[in-house]
């Protein structure tokens, strides 16, 4: 035998009595865990199935499992490419969740399809299960990952045990001390997770929200994903208005109450612009946003977190402009009308957007274009959740609300939608259109519609006294391959045609029983009370209603008269929209009444100076006088 061939072979046998032996661990093959990204096949050059792949960014990650008979030294190797222009990816190595090596450089490798083997490392590995894993520094995240290689004595690739992430984090800094144990990097499945929130003096804890929902303030999990949680702390005497009921007060399936404020956190604002109203709506910080304008233009308008819009008086109208709520939480929108948007939505709840309250406002367009002309008055969808509409006016439009996009958007089984006391008249079709989710449709009146609500997908709609008057199909389950389902409860259709199976049961997670009206009252409550309707402006000549002093600064006489016995709801609102008080509600026979006022809220808490709205409501009118509390 040559001599250089002696001492290379003499070589090769020393090594290969220090390493042991060597486990090539490929994509898709055991101990191959996870990658925070995809595995690609598109570079050539690569071997097994694909390769890894990561999304860009800092701490995107690939890891392996190993089990090892005996601890000791092991030696890693990684085959990669790196033809990005950045230059070197370096990455952080963790074993067993904890910093081995602080820095594995994976070098530029001129191309993508150039690929490398990269340097050996030395770690130190336990007896029985490793988790190996390593983590991009670089904003472009890690080079391509071929396959990892590791060296050492009794090793063999083994079944991954996943491994999690915590963030834990709250609304108002100076709301509250949150902590949680233990206090890891990562989490292997199963870890018992402790969250604990204090309140300083001036807020309360109201709920963990986020991917683990708690209204305990002491909450324990076992970890078996990734999780943000977010402790919400809150001034004392927050309180949501209590004319919201249903999936918006809640996040979660088994009640957990969200309170859905919108913007009372932050400053109120009356806007005369569309520029004000879209730098407003867009911000940042919380905001109440009032206007009273009839604007017109053309886009949409993107709304942010914690955003209250209010349209004060008869005319806030947006002409041409949509809403865009997009990964947004706690928006509400009140007695706004939004008309003839095109080529998009009216309203478009998207991007998992949540606690979403839509009420007393009115959508429409005309059915003088082709269908197709107009999209959708009001979309929710890719996985946007706990909304509710209410008392809200839909009309003259083709294809009205959409809930979730598509047959393949499987993740939308997360919507829940409420309905409750709205009018639907001169629609064609989608009163709403669902897929994949949960809906609580009741007390709704259609008149003249083509067809109203469709089930598809697997969806539960639980629908209950309903009024449909002239509507051709009022409940279906069409144009989709797999049906959903529908829970029939003490509806009127008349003429219309409707299917009752596949049938669900949905129980909701939320009271709703002290607003739930009798079937047949539905279309005199609705039609004189909704929204913002036309006719409400016209006053039977015996209808009466007064207030003084006005000014006032300590008692508000309220006088009204009533020609016959009829439903009467009076109502005291602020300037920005917000409810203040309940005066009466419910039936009074003809007559002259009084009531008195001490310019209190439902908290008893006295009012601040400024024009309030005394508003009186009938099955058929509504009349409004304008007061002056004066401190």
């Amino acid at each position: 035998m040559p001599r250089n061939l002696s001492i290379i072979f003499i070589l090769t046998f020393f090594l290969n009595l220090l390493v042991g032996n060597e486990i090539i661990i490929q994509e898709y093959e055991t101990g191959f865990c996870s990658v925070d990204g995809s595995i690609q096949t598109s570079v050539r050059g690569y071997t097994g199935d694909g390769y890894a792949d990561t999304d860009r960014g800092i701490g995107k990650s690939v890891s392996w499992s190993v089990y090892i008979t005996k601890a000791g030294t092991y030696y890693l190797k990684w085959r990669y490419g790196n033809g990005g222009g950045s230059g070197d990816r370096p990455a952080k190595l963790l074993i067993n969740l904890q910093i081995a090596i602080d820095t594995v450089n994976f070098a530029h490798t001129g191309t993508w399809d150039n690929w490398t083997i990269s340097d050996s490392v030395s770690v130190t590995l336990t007896e029985g299960y490793n988790n190996i894993r390593l983590e991009a520094y670089s904003q472009d995240g890690l080079a391509n990952i071929d396959y990892i290689s590791i060296s050492g004595e009794g090793v063999q690739p083994i079944d991954c045990v996943n491994i999690y992430t915590l963030k834990v984090s709250q609304n108002i800094e100076e709301g509250g001390i949150v902590s949680y144990e233990p206090v890891r990097d990562y989490y292997e499945e199963g870890t018992m997770i402790i969250l604990t929130a204090i309140p300083n003096p001036g807020y309360f804890f109201q709920s963990w929200s986020g991917d683990v929902t708690s209204a305990d303030s002491i909450f324990s999990f076992k970890i078996n994903k990734n999780v943000t949680v977010e402790a919400i702390f809150l001034p004392i005497g927050t309180k949501p208005d209590p004319e919201l009921v249903g999936y918006a007060t809640v996040q979660d399936d088994n009640g957990t109450p969200y309170y859905t404020i919108g913007g009372m956190l932050g400053d109120s604002v009356f806007v005369n612009s569309i520029d004000q109203l879209e730098y407003y709506l867009s911000h940042p910080d919380p905001y109440i946003v009032s206007f009273s304008e009839h604007f017109i233009g053309e886009g949409e308008i993107s709304v942010s977190s914690n955003k209250t819009i209010i349209g004060i008086g008869d005319n806030a109208h947006l002409e041409g402009i949509g809403l865009s709520i997009n990964r947004a939480r706690n928006v509400i929108i009140k007695n706004i009308k939004v008309s003839h948007v095109h080529p998009k939505d009216a309203v478009e709840i998207n991007g998992a957007s949540k606690n979403i309250w839509i009420h007393k406002c009115k959508f429409f367009s005309d059915r003088e274009h082709d269908k197709d002309y107009y999209d959708g008055l009001l979309d929710i969808k890719n996985q946007s959740s706990f909304i509710t509409v209410s008392w809200c006016k839909f009309h003259d439009h083709y294809k009205t609300i959409l809930i979730s996009s598509g047959d393949q958007q499987v993740a939308d089984t997360l919507i829940r939608v409420t309905f409750h006391h709205n009018y639907f008249y001169n629609c064609e079709s989608r009163l709403p259109s669902i897929r994949f989710g949960k809906a609580h449709i009741f007390n709704n009146y259609y008149k003249n519609c083509g067809t109203a609500i469709n089930s598809r997908m697997g969806a539960c709609v639980r629908i209950e006294r309903n009024y449909f008057f002239n509507v051709g199909t009022a409940v279906m389950m069409a144009y989709s391959p797999k049906k959903g389902t529908v829970e029939l409860i003490d509806n009127y259709f008349g003429n219309s045609n409707y299917s009752s199976t596949p049938s669900c049961q949905l129980e909701v997670p939320y009271e709703y029983e002290h607003i739930l009206d009798n079937t047949e009252d539905i279309p005199a409550l609705i039609v004189g009370d909704v929204a913002i309707d036309d006719n409400n402006t016209t006053m039977l000549k015996q209808l009466e209603l007064n207030a003084y002093p006005n000014p006032f600064n300590k008692n508000l006489k309220i006088e009204y008269t009533v020609p016959e016995q009829i439903f009467v709801k009076i109502e005291i609102y602020d300037i920005l929209g917000r409810k203040i008080m309940d005066i009466v509600n419910g039936k009074r026979n003809a007559g002259k009444y009084t009531h008195i006022w001490n310019g209190k809220n439902y908290y008893g808490k006295e009012i601040e100076s400024g024009i309030y709205f005394i508003i009186l409501n009938t099955n058929k009118n509504k009349i409004y006088r304008k007061v002056l509390f004066i401190k």
